[in-house]
């Protein structure tokens, strides 16, 4: 049997998740088309409720006290809907950093960049190294270059920038050796590796980010 590849099986999850079928789920206009089935549903049946309540109070006082208390009684309803659905509803992508796993490290975007920055200031060269890789990796995830696979190598990535940015790999393969180097080996990491985790980090705010 054919071993596959961690990008060939995002790529066939892509293929799938857009097929006609689960189209709907993703159409942000069915979510709203739902809710005011249910908004429309629960007035009616408010009306059936307080028009037996106080059909018999004819027009007047009557009428304007339960016009006032259906408008209250349906507000709350909606209110609640409203809370319940949106507490159920994933924040869009893009709305603030959120963290990520990174070769099976759970990392945040900003406290990375805040690591980056105390390491490189401090000439901590294999530390400024790690982070600094690890978040070119996040980059080319929110690029939609790579995917976050828990148990991903930096060669699963290697692969995802060949197949769909070729014009990064001279830019990516330093980085990683250079990563690979501080993380997995006691060799001295000079600042010129740093350097080639910078070029990457370069490129990807250039051309990476979409």
């Amino acid at each position: 049997m054919a071993e596959v590849t961690n990008d060939e099986a995002n790529d066939l999850a892509d293929e799938i998740l857009g097929r006609s079928e689960f189209i709907t789920a993703r159409d942000a206009g069915f979510l709203e088309r739902q809710v005011d089935r249910v908004l429309s549903t629960i007035g009616d049946f408010l009306g059936d409720i307080f028009g037996s309540i106080f059909g018999g109070l004819g027009g007047g006082a009557g009428t304007f006290l339960a016009y006032i208390l259906l408008g209250l009684a349906a507000a709350v309803l909606i209110v609640a809907v409203v809370k319940a659905i949106r507490g159920r509803t994933a924040k869009p992508d893009g709305d603030e950093p959120r963290a990520r796993i990174i070769f099976d490290e759970v990392v945040d975007p900003n406290e990375l960049r805040a690591e980056l920055a105390r390491h490189r200031a401090a000439q901590d060269w294999r530390q400024s190294v790690i982070a600094g890789f690890r978040l070119s990796v996040l980059e080319l995830i929110d690029a939609g270059i790579g995917r976050e696979v828990p148990g991903a190598t930096t060669g699963d990535y290697a692969v995802a920038v060949e197949r769909r940015r070729p014009e990064l790999v001279d830019r990516y393969k330093p980085a990683a050796a250079a990563f690979e180097r501080a993380f997995y080996s006691d060799l001295a990491i000079e600042q010129s590796d740093l350097g080639a985790v910078d070029d990457l980090l370069g490129a990807m705010s250039v051309t990476g980010a979409r």
